[in-house]
């Protein structure tokens, strides 16, 4: 599956979830865009996110073990092809969130998603 597909498909399954309210989801996008007015006329360049930031940014709710109470989890998640490769600016990033007590990962198909979401 090229990473193209792999993103829409990752989008579609976020939203659904999202929906059911069984998690929240932001679309993480690099670099920088050119806004335009709607004749398509130049307004603005804007930054998105730094070189590096992963794909999307999960939370959700997850229950503790023997109690009542609910922990938050933060993910981020990284897609890849099945011989992509992280870049040294998405390693870094990596670091970076997990030392903050985030989770990082890198999928490679929707499965590893649906897997790493249900748990």
């Amino acid at each position: 599956m090229l990473e193209k597909d792999l993103k829409r498909a990752a989008v579609d399954y976020l939203e659904i979830g999202q929906a059911q309210g069984r998690w929240f989801y932001l679309r993480l996008n690099a670099g920088s865009f050119i806004l335009t007015d709607k004749e398509g006329n130049f307004r603005r360049r804007v930054q998105g996110a730094k070189a590096g930031t992963a794909d999307f940014e999960i939370i959700q709710y997850m229950p503790t073990p023997f109690s009542q109470n609910y922990a938050v989890r933060v993910t981020f998640v990284e897609l890849k092809s099945r011989k992509g490769k992280t870049t040294k600016a998405q390693d870094e990033f990596a670091v970076m969130v997990e030392s903050f007590g985030c989770v990082y990962v890198v999928i490679r198909s929707l499965d590893e998603l649906i897997t790493l979401l249900e748990d």
